[in-house]
């Protein structure tokens, strides 16, 4: 990606005060529920409890930087989180460097004093002079933090860091997409207070899996999870033990700890697990993907969503997003006219693209705008574009209760079970499904929709 020159108003400002010191920062045209604002402001205050926010920064600064599986000695470099501000709160998210740990931090209202939250997302870069610096902030620590849509900065008794917006990572572009199709799918499964989630982590052995722990089976108990030998119903598939090891960081903050898992049987063979760990004032979810070397930016829970949703829905919908906290799927079944489960299926579409988020702890979608267009949909998923291609050379016909796809100089056959499918083809009798429908699906979901 090219590197794009925003213009300011003037210099952006410090100012040591002996009461407290001051950040004034300059922002650039930025797009809010009004339309392109030249120079928003999307937060401007001090924090109630500036060690959560320090704390939490830092951690997602470390799950960034951090490639669990096969990690690289000395690490690698951090990458810039995502910052969006929805009026009430800004939510945080952040990929590890092997894209297989999905963070979030959400900063509650309760976190700013007196302050106004406004609307719009970013990126923010916090490099390690700045880590360093959030290191010694502690709960009485006078904290000014202003937020603008092209940078973040952070006014300290130590001294001032301005941190500049850089460019989203195509790798996290895709997994942002994977990630909010999949979370959806996600129930919860065990919750416990700080006692036994601290006897819970501590007893968790962290070595071995090429660096990224151990893959367990957990089942729920009246207060946590227990280890089990075999997946069950109910139960949470913990990939990768260490993976959980970022926490430890905020371990002196949790106060309550809730796991989401999908739906398991005893034929489950892995599985994404979310770990939702609530903070004063403050959550901070940490989603981990099937198998520690399984990054999230691969094809997988997407493909169907952009098979099952009109990208005319999607753009009706999109244009009534405001940057809400959590959307209104009732309300935007009136606006649009539409049915909700057009409704539903436009926001699935949207969250592939960027545009929302989801949230586990609300099981609602949240507004977030990233700069991506639809036509870039396609270089992220070359299965659904072979698919398209499939049904624009007519290569699907019915054929009894299957649908048969010519594939070069084969025949593969899909079926739909109650809705599940399956393929003849290799890809589909390898992965089941675990790794995302095979292109002969896909191809089957299209001509399907087309003809209903």
């Amino acid at each position: 990606m090219s590197e794009v020159t925003d213009t300011y108003l003037q210099a952006s400002s410090y100012i040591a005060d002996t009461a407290q010191d001051q950040m004034t920062l300059q922002t650039a045209a930025g797009l809010t529920p009004h339309g392109l604002v030249s120079h928003p402001v999307f937060f401007s205050g001090t924090l109630t409890r500036p060690d959560v926010a320090a704390a939490g920064l830092r951690t997602l600064v470390e799950v960034a930087s951090t490639r669990y599986f096969n990690p690289v000695p000395g690490g690698l470099a951090s990458l810039d989180p995502v910052v969006t501000a929805n009026g009430d709160r800004l939510r945080c998210e952040a990929f590890s460097a092997c894209n297989g740990v999905y963070a979030r931090l959400d900063l509650l209202g309760q976190t700013f004093d007196g302050a106004t939250l406004g609307f719009g997302t970013t990126n923010i870069d916090i490099n390690p002079p700045l880590a360093r610096a959030l290191a010694g902030v502690r709960a009485k620590h006078p904290l000014h933090l202003s937020v603008g849509p092209a940078q973040i900065q952070m006014t300290m008794p130590q001294g001032s860091f301005v941190e500049r917006k850089v460019h989203l990572p195509e790798r996290w572009v895709r997994a942002l997409a994977e990630t909010q199709s999949i979370a959806p799918t996600l129930r919860p499964r065990a919750s416990m207070d700080t006692v036994n989630w601290l006897r819970f982590i501590n007893a968790l052995p962290m070595s071995g899996g090429s660096g990224a722990g151990v893959n367990m089976w957990l089942q729920p108990t009246p207060t946590g999870l227990r280890q089990a030998s075999k997946p069950a119903a109910g139960g949470v598939s913990l990939a990768g033990t260490a993976r959980l090891s970022a926490i430890k960081r905020l371990q002196h903050l949790v106060q309550r700890v809730q796991v989401h898992g999908p739906d398991l049987d005893a034929g489950s063979l892995v599985a994404v697990s979310a770990w939702e760990f609530f903070l004063p004032g403050a959550r901070l979810m940490l989603m981990l993907s099937p198998q520690p070397y399984r990054g999230f930016s691969g094809e997988g829970a997407v493909l169907s969503a952009l098979t099952q949703a009109s990208g005319e829905d999607a753009a009706t919908v999109s244009a009534l997003l405001a940057w809400e906290a959590a959307i209104d799927q009732a309300a935007l079944v009136k606006e649009t006219g539409l049915s909700a489960e057009r409704v539903h299926r436009a926001l699935q579409y949207l969250s592939t693209s960027g545009h929302v988020g989801f949230d586990l702890h609300e099981q609602s979608y949240f507004h977030r705008q990233l700069p991506l267009v639809d036509a870039r949909l396609n270089n992220n998923y070359p299965r659904l574009a072979a698919a398209r291609a499939l049904v624009e050379a007519g290569a699907v016909t019915p054929e009894n209760a299957y649908l048969k796809v010519a594939s070069g100089e084969h025949f593969h056959w899909v079926g739909f079970t109650n809705g599940a499918p399956r393929c003849t083809c290799e890809f589909w009798a390898k992965y089941a499904g675990s790794r995302g429908p095979c292109k002969h699906v896909l191809a089957a979901q299209l001509f399907l929709e087309d003809k209903a």
